[in-house]
């Protein structure tokens, strides 16, 4: 296994408590709260007109594979690809059946051979930037392996104040109980770890790299975005 796979991998079981085990149940838990009506309006709006039979769907940083387990009910006619590095999240996707297969891949540094150029009609990232040392890289590739007019749905954590941050994960804006310092150590590192970017640092990012931006919606109450983007047709 290449070193840097590794240490992407050493770095995800960090970023998701220690317990990988736990965050791939995480995952299958919330994903219908992560493609709710809102994700699928969105998707439908910036996704569907790039499809027909045959078109390529890649999700990047798939998980647990479940949103082309579901795209491959509705949608058999499309080609379903995801990427993912987690041993853990490749485990729970192994278990079922699906119409559709999975690359490994380190997405900081994906070898340029992942996908032909011009190959991929829509591709998704959902919750997937907060986890990359930079994402540049993947997005250079990604315009490449676009095909003319082909489009990326990036959905993310954007940043916040921290009492937001604290209000939200407590439900209350005081705190008067006395409080475990390694509860808050935890707790103040996944706030650094999941406010890396601002939604314009996401659009200046793929403005930067290339992109043109068909939509950009906060969603969450302003604590996450949907941005629909485009590879230029010429």
């Amino acid at each position: 296994m290449p070193d840097a796979l590794q240490e992407l991998r050493d770095y995800l079981t960090r970023h998701h408590g220690g317990d990988g085990e736990r965050a791939a149940t995480r995952a299958l838990e919330g994903h219908e709260r992560n493609h709710d009506d809102v994700f699928r309006r969105f998707w439908s709006e910036h996704a569907n007109a790039q499809l027909a039979p045959g078109s390529r769907v890649v999700d990047l940083g798939c998980g647990p594979g479940l949103f082309l387990r579901d795209l491959s009910l509705t949608s058999p006619e499309l080609e379903l690809i995801g990427v993912e590095a987690a041993p853990y999240m490749l485990e729970r996707a192994s278990r079922e059946d699906y119409e559709f297969n999975i690359r490994v891949a380190d997405l900081n540094d994906p070898p340029a051979e992942l996908f032909d150029s011009n190959s991929i009609d829509v591709a998704l990232a959902n919750r997937l930037f907060h986890e990359l040392h930079q994402p540049l890289v993947l997005l250079q590739k990604l315009h490449a392996w676009l095909k003319p007019g082909g489009v990326l749905i990036l959905i993310d954590m954007v940043r916040q104040p921290l009492g937001s941050f604290l209000t939200h994960k407590f439900g209350q804006d005081r705190l008067d109980e006395a409080l475990d310092a390694r509860e808050m150590a935890a707790l103040f590192e996944d706030y650094f770890e999941h406010n890396r970017y601002h939604d314009y640092d996401l659009l200046a990012l793929l403005a930067m790299t290339g992109y043109e931006i068909l939509a950009d919606e906060p969603i969450r109450s302003g604590r996450a975005v949907q941005i629909a983007a485009r590879k230029p047709v010429n």
